[in-house]
């Protein structure tokens, strides 16, 4: 029987909780971002971008020792089994502390040699140096803990690890603020304030995470080759994805950086910003699923599978599409206001890149469904096949078209539409159990369809007052975020959302109670659920 409990109200308390700290990382972030560009030169600042490039690569070399930790931990609490979880941790903690000892030396020679690697500006050289060093220490300090940090997932207690995230982001804007304003204002100071809130949360979730699963030890005649082969082997195909992954992220401002211009380092980097916190935005709704599958995987329960898979895809997308379609059509004039005209290129970029984001969404738990279900092989070859043709058109738009940061965005875009949607999404609808006919009805036509209007009403706001000030942006997205939630619950809703929002009218307030039960109205009985 699963130890692991499949409850909405978990799912709903552990979202709340990622939001929460979700919204304090992304407010430090905007602000950051605009506080630094206006008072330091692109040269400066692009040290941010390419050096967290550089350690993007890090995780890399020990993804093949803890790709495979989480699942094979959730698996084994998921049967009960808490001699296995000791055996997992006893069996990788020793080799999790090598590779953590040999990565901090590798850091210190690639710091070293940093020229070699990097085109910087020599005046900020040792900044970059010590930015590197720093990043590389909390890194292979990560490494080893990680065989005593499922706690709190497999335990589905994440609003703990939240809280103190949260905590942890507290500080690191007290740190920020000290540094930027009473010492100096230089990048390098992004980087101290982050290490330092990432040991003191290192340091206070590992225990945490100990307790709540005891099994959670090393004991050293406990240790089991054959099993660190085959978490090893299943992380072995996970570094193939990981490393596709990072070429996608990573690649654009390295390759920017040698053969483009610190500028379009700085462009690029600022216009992938909303499109990379917008999968930071959906994350308080699928972390919390990341247990769950495993252990619908573990019982066999395909029908509940199913209806998670598309349930959560058509959520993830309408959320993405509530913020996308007004920053995509209003994109130059936000870059504008945001940086005060300095970098209006930038929203042509985002833009693009938006699009990547709306697309991915509708495809939300297909990696995580891949990895409960233990099939990280034929996902990795599939996500390789993506990243490398978007790296080569990357070369191709940046280094022969001499397109810089937009043809970064163009090389991500194209490769996408032609290669991910038809080689990776019918492989997760399949280990989803979900057909091709299922996904368009539970997902595509309740997400795409009800947002044509907003589309409409966003490009007449474009051309007969464009938004040059914050007061018209903002209004203009409220009112195309109201007419979307309005389309949605005219003819997005499905026949599960029907059932769960019948269920909350019970409990509901009492001047709520007529609207929900309007919204449910032909739900059926509570038989006809599945999940």
């Amino acid at each position: 029987m699963s130890t692991i409990e499949i409850s909405k109200k978990l799912i709903v308390i552990n979202s709340t909780s990622s939001a929460i700290s979700l919204v304090v990382n992304v407010t430090v972030l905007l602000w950051l971002q605009q506080y630094l560009l206006r008072h330091i030169p692109p040269e400066e600042y692009s040290l941010i971008p390419i050096v967290l490039s550089v350690m993007a690569f890090a995780p890399l070399i020990t993804t093949v020792l803890t790709g495979g930790m989480a699942r094979y931990m959730t698996v084994a609490y998921a049967r009960g089994d808490e001699e296995e979880v000791t055996r997992i941790c006893s069996s990788m903690f020793p080799l999790l502390l090598m590779a953590g000892v040999a990565l901090f030396i590798l850091g210190l020679i690639l710091a070293w040699n940093i020229d070699s690697v990097l085109v910087i500006d020599p005046k900020y050289r040792f900044d970059a140096q010590i930015m590197l060093i720093l990043m590389v220490f909390s890194t292979s300090l990560r490494l080893p803990i990680t065989a005593f940090n499922s706690g709190f997932m497999v335990r589905q207690k994440l609003v703990w690890s939240d809280l103190i995230d949260i905590g942890c982001q507290f500080l690191r804007v007290g740190l920020l603020l000290v540094l930027l304003f009473e010492v100096s204002t230089r990048a390098l100071w992004v980087t101290v304030a982050l290490v330092i809130s990432e040991l003191v949360g290192m340091s206070i979730t590992t225990p945490i995470s100990m307790k709540l699963v005891p099994a959670q030890r090393f004991r050293f005649k406990m240790f089991k080759a054959a099993l660190a082969k085959e978490i090893s082997k299943f992380g072995g195909w996970w570094l193939v994805g990981s490393l596709s992954d990072v070429l996608k992220r990573s690649m654009d401002p390295l390759i920017l950086n040698r053969f483009a211009t610190a500028v379009d380092v700085t462009i690029f980097y600022v216009a992938d910003m909303g499109p990379r916190l917008l999968p930071q935005v959906l994350t308080p709704i699928t972390r919390p699923f990341y247990p769950i599958l495993g252990a619908m995987y573990a019982t066999q329960d395909f029908i509940k599978l199913r209806n998670t898979y598309t349930r959560t895809a058509r959520y993830h997308t309408w959320v993405v599409m509530m913020i996308a379609v007004p920053a995509m059509i209003f994109s130059t004039q936000l870059m504008h206001l945001y940086l005060d005209g300095k970098y209006d290129e930038a929203g042509g970029v985002m833009a693009i890149l938006l699009v990547v984001s709306v697309l991915a969404a509708m495809n939300a738990l297909g990696s995580a469904v891949a990895l409960a279900a233990g099939d990280m092989k034929g996902l990795s070859l599939r996500v390789i096949v993506v990243q490398s043709v978007n790296l080569i058109l990357t070369v191709l738009f940046v280094i022969y078209l001499q397109k810089g940061a937009y043809g970064s965005a163009y090389a991500t875009l194209t490769a996408f539409i032609f290669v991910e949607v038809t080689l990776k999404w019918p492989f997760c609808w399949k280990i989803a159990h979900t057909s091709f006919e299922d996904w368009f009805k539970e997902v595509f036509q309740p997400t795409i369809y009800t947002a044509i209007p907003s589309v409409i009403l966003c490009f007449l706001c474009l051309k007969f007052s464009p938004p040059d000030s914050w007061i018209k942006l903002i209004v203009y997205s409220i009112f195309s975020a109201i007419l979307y939630v309005i389309t949605i619950v005219i003819i997005g809703i499905r026949q599960q959302d029907k059932i769960d929002i019948y269920k909350f009218s019970h409990k509901a307030p009492h001047f709520l109670k007529p609207v929900l039960i309007y919204l449910s109205r032909g739900h059926g009985s509570d038989k006809n659920s599945q999940h």
